[in-house]
């Protein structure tokens, strides 16, 4: 058995605790926490499965833990390790009722009884008490004191479509805080090659630890989905090095990006109706550039029609619920002056 068997299986936290032994601490199905004697300064949350059909970074994960567990990677960082959703992942579908990474949220009132809305209040809270033990209190302006240990999130996912740029990640809006040139040479040092700069609130788990936890945060997307044991794990050879050094306490998060690609989202495509059609071929990759003038989506009173050259579309999904983002559209860009190291 390994974690993600026994998260699979449904084993109970005992059972998983049987297999962790010393190393680690089984909290819930699904996550699990190392908390070493000594720190380098970084409180770290690697998550994944946040949709079920979404495996290889389940797959990563269980390759950390297996060398955690049998001390082959002595981590220096206090660690939080998440199979997202693991009732959606034993039938590898995207969710059972709902979208968990729309569920996210720091409001106590969260509508909803489905198994993905309890498992959202639940994530929150772990992540939560997880870094006031391991990096202190935020203030009571909500922010994190210069001296206290980095909060870093990491969500792993997999798209649903290919993608010309096969590895990418979602930098979630971040207010009036500014973007992390050091974050971002770590994921370019990831193997991962573009970024996309979001423009608003989220549901996504990476938006609720940014915005209200202070963390560090990425929507980290690694490759299109396949079946478990479809995965080939050796074109991540790049990610789980760096992930390693990091929860070694090697990272000291110094350097700046060199070619990584940056986009701006322009336009945030809506469901409004059954009547939404998406313009776009169904094999066509995400990131796929059109020239300015090209009709990419309609709805009963709406349309989106390229404004430039060059734009491009992320994300398409024309089935999901109204009132639900169908599409992104994006355009390259670059950092600006809010980009500090």
């Amino acid at each position: 058995m390994s974690f993600l068997k026994h998260t699979l299986a449904g084993s109970s936290t005992d059972a998983l605790q049987n297999y962790l032994g010393s190393r680690a601490t089984a909290l819930a199905a699904g996550v699990i926490e190392v908390l070493p004697k000594q720190s380098s300064g970084q409180s770290i949350v690697l998550s994944s499965g946040i949709h079920g059909n979404e495996t290889a970074p389940m797959e990563l994960l269980d390759g950390l833990v297996d060398e955690i567990v049998k001390g082959k990677l002595e981590p220096r960082n206090p660690l939080l390790l998440i199979i997202g959703n693991p009732a959606a992942a034993r039938e590898q579908q995207r969710f059972v009722e709902h979208n968990l990474n729309r569920l996210f949220s720091a409001s106590a009132s969260q509508t909803g009884s489905s198994k993905e809305h309890q498992r959202a209040i639940e994530l929150q809270g772990l992540v939560e008490r997880f870094y006031a033990k391991t990096s202190g209190s935020l203030s009571s302006a909500g922010s994190l004191s210069a001296n206290k240990p980095l909060r870093l999130h990491y969500d792993l996912h997999t798209a649903i479509r290919r993608s010309k740029i096969e590895k990418f990640a979602v930098y979630p809006f971040l207010h009036q805080r500014s973007w992390s040139q050091s974050q971002l040479a770590f994921l370019e040092q990831c193997g991962i090659d573009a970024v996309l700069l979001s423009n608003q609130p989220a549901g996504t788990f990476s938006y609720f630890t940014s915005r209200h936890l202070q963390a560090h945060s990425f929507t980290v997307e690694l490759g299109r989905v396949k079946p478990f044991g479809q995965n080939d794990l050796s074109k991540y050879l790049k990610l789980v090095e760096s992930l390693r050094g990091l929860i070694e306490g090697h990272q000291r998060f110094e350097s700046k990006p060199e070619s990584l690609q940056v986009f701006k989202v322009v336009e945030e495509v809506i469901k409004r109706s059954d009547g939404l059609k998406l313009h776009i071929p169904d094999d066509a990759h995400n990131f796929s550039p059109y020239p300015a003038g090209t009709l990419l989506a309609s709805d009963e009173t709406y349309q989106y029609i390229t404004q430039i050259d060059n734009e491009r579309f992320v994300f398409p999904i024309q089935n999901v619920p109204i009132g639900q983002r169908a599409m992104l559209i994006v355009a390259p860009t670059k950092l600006g002056e809010r980009a500090q190291t």
